[in-house]
Order: C-alpha cells, then sequence, then structure tokens
C-alpha cells in the first residue's frame, strides 16, 4: 500500500533525511502477510515500513521485526495458537493500529521504544501477565486492554487520549494515567476487584463508566461532557472537589461500601442524577453547591436524610425512596412547589425494597431525561493537532509524527 502526499495521516520527515529514506523502498513498502521470521526479515534493513502487515495464525512460537522504526500502516497479530514471544525492538511509531488478539499463548511483547501509535489493541491473552511501555507511551488515540492475565499495565504518559477501555484483567490491581489531562470516552470495568486507579491528573472527560473499582482518584476532574457513572464499586470514600458542570447524568449505583460522597462544587447537572443501592450512604449531602438538574432527582437505598440547599430547578420528576424509617419527606415536599417541573414525584420511607424511578438504571446508567438531557458532544468531535517527534537510530534524522484527535 503505497502512502501518498494527501494521506490523513502524513508522515512530515525531517529536511535532512537522508534520500534513501525520504523516498521509501519499493521493498519498504505494499501489504504484507508473514507466516514465519524469514518473511519478517525481509523488512528488517526499512527504518520506514508504509503498509500493513498482517500476521494471522501462523505456527510460529517467536517473531521480532528488526530494524523498523516507523510504521505507516496496521500490524495485526491475531489468531497464532503458538506464538509466545513478539518482539518490536526498533519501532517508536506507528501511523495505523497495533492489534494483539487471541493469541493464547503469548506471554511476552516488547515494545520499549514504541512511544507514538494511532490505536492500540491488546485482547484475549490468557498468557499475558506484563505489558510495559518502557520509553513511555506518550501519544495514543485509542487504547483496549482486555481480558489478559496481565498484572502490570506500565508506561502510558499520554496527556490527551479519546477512547480508553480497560477491562477483564483479573489480576490487575494498580493503573495510573499520571499525565492525562483530558480524556474523551474511558470504560474501566471488570479488572481485579482490588484495582486501584489513578486519574489524579484529569480535568476533563467526555464519557466516563467505573466499575469493580477498589479505589479512584478524580481530584482535579472539572467537567463531564457527557454521562458519568459509578457502579458496583467497593470503595467507601468517592470525592470529586473540582467537578463544576456535569452535563450528562451522574449515576451511582450498588457501590455496597460507599459511605462518603462528597462533591461540593457540582453546580449543574445536565441529566439526570441517580443515587440507587448504595446501603451504607446514610446521608445525601453531597451536593451543596447543586442548583439545576435537568434531568430526574433519582434518590433510592437506606439513607436517613437529603439535603440539597441551593436546589432550584429540577426539569425532570423526583423519586426519592429509602428503607429507613427516620427519613421524613418534609424537604422533598418543599421542592414539589415551584423547583421540580417535571410530572412524576414520589417520596417514601420505610420502603421494604427501594426502586429507581429511572428505567434501566441498573445497566449503562440512567436517561437523562427532562428538556436539558441532551449532552455536549463537542468534547467527541472537536480536533487538535499535535506533533511527536521521533528520533531515528544512527545516520538519520528525527522524523516527526502527526495525529489528530
Amino acid at each position: 500500500m503505497k502512502v501518498s502526499g494527501t494521506t490523513k495521516f502524513g508522515l512530515i520527515f525531517a529536511a535532512t533525511l537522508l534520500v534513501s529514506t525520504m523516498n521509501v523502498d519499493a521493498a519498504c513498502q505494499g501489504d504484507m502477510t508473514i507466516t514465519s521470521q524469514n518473511d519478517m526479515d525481509q523488512i528488517r534493513n526499512c527504518k520506514t515500513y508504509s503498509g500493513n502487515i498482517l500476521i494471522d495464525n501462523t505456527a510460529a512460537s517467536d517473531l521480532r521485526m528488526n530494524g523498523v522504526e516507523l510504521l505507516e500502516g496496521d500490524l495485526m497479530v491475531t489468531n497464532n495458537n503458538g506464538l509466545q514471544g513478539f518482539g518490536l525492538p526498533k519501532l517508536q511509531g506507528i501511523n495505523g493500529q497495533l492489534k494483539f488478539a487471541n493469541n493464547k499463548l503469548l506471554s511476552s511483547i516488547d515494545v520499549k521504544q514504541l512511544y507514538a501509535i494511532r490505536s492500540l489493541e491488546v485482547s484475549v491473552h490468557p498468557a499475558l501477565n506484563e505489558l510495559k511501555f518502557a520509553a513511555g507511551l506518550s501519544q495514543a488515540e485509542k487504547i483496549i486492554i482486555a481480558d489478559t492475565t496481565c498484572t502490570r499495565i506500565d508506561g502510558f504518559k499520554m496527556t490527551t487520549s479519546k477512547d480508553i477501555e480497560i477491562s477483564n484483567n483479573i489480576y490487575l490491581k494498580s493503573l495510573s494515567f499520571a499525565n492525562m489531562s483530558s480524556v474523551g470516552n474511558i470504560l474501566i470495568s471488570a479488572n481485579s476487584p482490588a484495582l486501584i486507579l489513578d486519574l489524579n491528573t484529569v480535568s476533563g472527560l467526555r464519557e466516563g463508566s467505573f466499575r469493580n473499582l477498589a479505589g479512584i482518584e478524580l481530584t482535579s476532574l472539572q467537567k463531564v461532557s457527557g454521562d458519568i457513572s459509578f457502579i458496583s464499586n467497593t470503595f467507601q470514600s468517592l470525592d470529586l472537589p473540582a467537578a463544576v458542570d456535569i452535563i450528562g447524568t451522574l449515576t451511582l449505583t450498588d457501590n455496597i461500601n460507599l459511605n462518603n460522597l462528597s462533591m461540593s462544587k457540582l453546580g449543574h447537572l445536565g441529566g439526570a442524577l441517580s443515587v440507587v443501592g448504595n446501603n451504607q450512604l446514610s446521608s445525601v449531602n453531597a451536593f451543596p453547591s447543586l442548583q439545576q438538574v435537568d434531568g430526574t432527582l433519582d434518590l433510592s437505598g437506606n439513607f436517613d436524610e437529603v439535603q440539597f440547599p441551593v436546589l432550584a430547578d429540577v426539569r425532570g420528576g423526583l423519586n426519592v425512596q429509602t428503607s429507613s424509617n427516620v427519613f421524613a419527606c418534609d424537604d422533598m415536599n418543599r421542592l414539589k412547589a415551584g423547583v421540580i417541573k417535571g410530572n412524576s414525584f414520589v417520596c417514601k420511607s420505610a420502603v421494604a425494597k427501594p426502586k429507581s424511578g429511572i428505567k434501566g438504571v441498573n445497566g449503562k446508567g440512567g436517561s437523562s431525561g427532562g428538556r436539558g438531557g441532551s449532552d455536549d458532544s463537542s468534547a467527541s468531535t472537536q480536533k487538535s493537532g499535535f506533533l511527536v517527534s521521533l528520533t531515528a537510530a544512527a545516520g538519520a534524522a528525527a522524523f516527526a509524527y502527526m495525529i489528530n484527535i
């Protein structure tokens, strides 16, 4: 596959690059299917390879891509039942997708110099115990790591990313995105029940779903441009001290140990507020600054009190149900006149089985409801360019690798 100058994800080469590198040799371009190390060695003299490379259902036990520093195309390593080790010792950038899928004996992936990539997927690898980006993965638009036995995933250094999914890695107990300032959609689910997630530097995200966590740090999060949910986690405390605006729905469901909830600066919810089945949460008093909810106000559990001291506008309905016989509906009834705009109004205490008023709340998260339920998709559609410089080996100059997010 020859790469033209109008390719969407183009490469800009430094003026000092050798002519032989700037004009990709015929032997260093075109789609390839690899079946053995001999096939792989055909491109070992290519610093840049322009084309897609497929390694599927081979008999090889170990493969190494020697020499290639930049791949303009996709590298797909799939369904190789005997493959145990795979090396990319010189590769620094991939202007495409790197996919490892369903290689059931693969226990080692060497990506020691890789730090710029369009898309990464590592899925269904029951023998893979570690994934490490020694140089620091500083640029990645999309990441999926799912169904592995990884105890460690190290080296995420991106400041921004569009899509992240880390799921079903049952031995993964810690995960950090230490440099991340903004992320599009993020799903963290069904990893080790002891997983501690560090997102302390993230100030903005589009949508987030966090499940089955023992701990989460989101101390810098200011704005969510869509929905955010915390479901079936075991942490005792959740504090979002900087969060001011959530454009979609906020869902907190079945967090069985949650007894401390605080979102002291949150002033606006563009969707629903759903706090359901957090039975250790005795008081719902986490929202002292909340003035407007554009969807439904939905609370059910075992709480003794609910406080919304400055709430002035709920454009959906209200559902408050608790098993506590101490709770009184007086404060909620005062909201009925002028604050609650929706037609539905339910407030009950001493309920044997409190129920959510939002359909599907135990799934992905509640619907937004009300007039303001639509989210702001600008975070996912807005594009900005950024540049990553990649240093070539001896005798070659640096080249730049551009991706638009």
